[in-house]
């Protein structure tokens, strides 16, 4: 735990909370300071937020009416935890009620809202009104009249037969379906039992999701696919326990793999799209709670929830009270999505789930209890998305490499399709520059056609678009001591550059690049090598094929271990390709990423690539291969001593997994 906490946070409790210190007031205080400046830039009666300026300037209230729709429903839905696990106001409610019941009223009697239609945004907010109405349902709803209640009913009404995205969207208008079935204002059946076998088509494995049609896997799994379908089967009533009952089963199984993908601050790994909600990643064990799974227990439940929320508050996400378009303090641009506004963040408020449980739940009076990852190492595979999840207890990082997440079928997305994410670093936006990953230079990479995972790696194949030419990628992945060894079989790259990268680290300073800090060990760059300031003298090959990152901290590594022909061979022939390793700098908005990266090329028709990266916070000595034997479908070497198989992946995926996302009337 830090020793300085925020000033509008209560004391820690080092002994309920030896980890994070949080207790349920902390909770409820960090969501106190958010509403806060919610209600100081709400404008229209209540009915719409405007944070795209602050309050009093020139611009406060003048920001769209979709975006200022979006500040009200995701900070409405905050509002409703909060509300739902105090009906009474002891913990100071009472003024939030008052305060949305007058608000919902206004909305309806002026006809503030947009009306839901095609690919309607408002329609996602409308889910989100939906679940707060319903959680306050003896408060707030039942503070308004009749007529204000038939026009909540009718506005969601208009969701109906519309058409939307076919990926989570379709649980949204089963939300308002759901909403308006329970308040007998419509039959809302059909609507949910399609959005719900639609679901069910894209489960894959142990409850993760695909958001759609391909290989999209993220963290929409925790606040999307398992939160809706618990709010549509509690609206829907007991005809809705079978499915209910199997939600269950599949949250129980997501929860007991997604814990890991939390390192020991409890930082999430940073992959997928719609970052910016942050701590909604917690929203899945809050739910487990609350459907009576006692998958964590009580006390790593408490831990692992307020260590997340932790994690963000002291990386300065609410020193204002207002969330950015960012991961932690301040805005990150690569990170956000075309749909995303100044209210967007504010799906965060998923991660306040815990709130509506009562104050005497043994959640918030358990003392909290080690992660996995604080206790010993980590390996597990999530068949679902075909990850491998590592994590260290010597350094508390996680590790996910990836063989199956490739985000929307048609983009070449840079949180989703690169061989590895972890919990302290984060992509490279698109541009020349390419981490973690094996590319030729300004390729575009296609969708995976074949994938494996097991528990010491797994292989990937896809295409790769080389200025229109065809390239063929193979790679084989494992995990070898502390560091990680790939090797790869290209095809269809005569003549073309290609470079191997490592993970890339934000800046931590203006220190020339490659430069040790004293007693901080070796970093190379371009082909030079410095030990504590000096430089040593070391053999070209060595030099030229080795990049190393340096910077908070931590150290990311790329080494390249050689090339040979790819065509089967007792004896195959080394191939020189005259390596070059640079530690690349990539501006990402206000910050610097260094990027270690080795250039190769150019490149033979045919090669058999390897390489070795390391993340950790040490350096990680270069490993040594020998007795290299090439084979169709795989390559046997020798790695420190150890004789080890790279197998490229026979397992296909299906024909829809490479195919554009859709779009359907629900």
């Amino acid at each position: 735990m830090p020793t300085i906490a925020p000033a509008w946070m209560p004391p820690d409790d080092p002994l309920s909370a030896p980890y994070t210190g949080y207790t349920r007031a902390h909770w409820v205080a960090a969501a106190d300071r958010i509403l806060d400046a919610a209600r100081q830039r709400s404008t229209n009666g209540g009915a719409l937020v405007d944070f795209s300026a602050a309050p009093g300037t020139a611009d406060a209230g003048a920001g769209p009416p979709m975006d200022r729709l979006e500040g009200f429903a995701r900070t409405f839905l905050l509002a409703a935890l909060r509300i739902s696990g105090d009906p009474a106001g002891t913990e100071g409610t009472a003024p939030l009620i008052a305060h949305y019941a007058e608000a919902v009223q206004h909305a309806i009697a002026q006809r503030i809202w947009p009306a839901l239609t095609d690919h309607s945004q408002a329609t996602v907010e409308a889910a989100s009104i939906a679940i707060a109405l319903h959680l306050t349902r003896d408060t707030v709803w039942a503070a308004l009249d009749d007529a204000t209640r038939d026009g909540v009913h009718a506005w969601f009404a208009q969701a109906r037969g519309t058409w939307c995205a076919d990926n989570n969207h379709v649980l949204l208008g089963a939300t308002l379906a759901a909403f308006n079935h329970a308040g007998g204002f419509a039959d809302g059946r059909d609507t949910v039992e399609n959005a719900l076998d639609r679901m069910d088509d894209w489960h894959r494995a142990d409850g993760w999701y695909t958001d759609g049609d391909g290989r999209r896997f993220d963290h929409y799994n925790a606040f999307a696919f398992h939160w809706y379908p618990f709010f549509i089967d509690e609206l829907m009533g007991a005809g809705f326990d079978d499915r209910r009952a199997l939600h269950r089963e599949r949250l129980a199984a997501f929860v007991d793999g997604y814990q890991l993908l939390f390192d020991a601050r409890c930082a999430p790994v940073f992959q997928g799209r719609s970052l910016i909600y942050r701590w909604a990643t917690a929203a899945p064990f809050w739910m487990a709670r609350r459907e009576g799974l006692d998958v964590l227990g009580p006390g790593m439940t408490r831990r692992l929830t307020s260590g997340i929320l932790r994690h963000f508050v002291d990386s300065g996400s609410l020193d204002t009270g207002v969330l950015s378009l960012g991961w932690q303090r301040g805005p990150i641009p690569s990170m956000v999505q075309s749909y995303s506004g100044p209210g967007s963040p504010y799906w965060a408020a998923k991660g306040f789930l815990g709130l509506a449980l009562p104050a005497d739940d043994p959640v918030w009076s358990a003392a909290e209890a080690p992660l996995q990852i604080e206790r010993t190492d980590v390996r597990r595979v999530l068949d679902g998305p075909r990850w491998l999840i590592e994590g260290r207890a010597d350094d508390g990082i996680v590790r996910l490499h990836n063989f199956g997440s490739d985000g929307h079928p048609t983009r070449d997305d840079p949180l989703y399709r690169r061989l590895q994410f972890s919990s302290v670093t984060r992509p490279v936006p698109g541009g020349t520059v390419r981490d973690s990953d094996l590319t030729i230079d300004g390729a575009v990479h296609r969708p995976a056609t074949r994938a494996t995972v097991g528990a010491r790696g797994g292989a990937v194949t896809r295409a790769l678009d080389a200025g229109g030419r065809h390239v063929v990628s193979r790679v084989a992945t494992k995990i070898v001591g502390a560091g990680v060894v790939h090797v790869a079989r290209l095809t269809g790259c005569v003549g073309l550059p290609g470079r191997v990268s490592g993970a890339a680290l934000v800046a931590d300073d203006d220190r020339p690049v490659g430069i040790a800090p004293q007693g901080q060990g070796e970093v190379v760059d371009r082909g030079e090598v410095r030990d504590q300031g000096e430089a040593v003298a070391r053999s070209a090959a060595r030099d030229q094929g080795e990049a190393v990152a340096q910077s908070a901290g931590l150290v990311s590594a790329v080494r390249f271990l050689g090339a040979w022909a790819a065509s089967p061979s007792a004896e195959p022939a080394a191939l020189p390709l005259a390596p070059v390793g640079v530690v690349e700098r990539i501006a990402d908005g206000a910050d610097v990423l260094l990027c270690p990266t080795v250039r190769l090329g150019p490149l033979p028709a045919e090669v058999v690539i390897v390489w070795q990266t390391a993340l950790s916070r040490a350096s990680i000595a270069a490993l040594a291969i020998s007795d290299v034997v090439v084979h169709d479908d795989h390559v046997a070497l020798t790695v420190d001593g150890e004789r080890c198989v790279f197998r490229w992946s026979l397992a296909e995926f299906l024909p829809a997994d490479v195919e554009a996302q859709l779009i359907r009337r629900p």
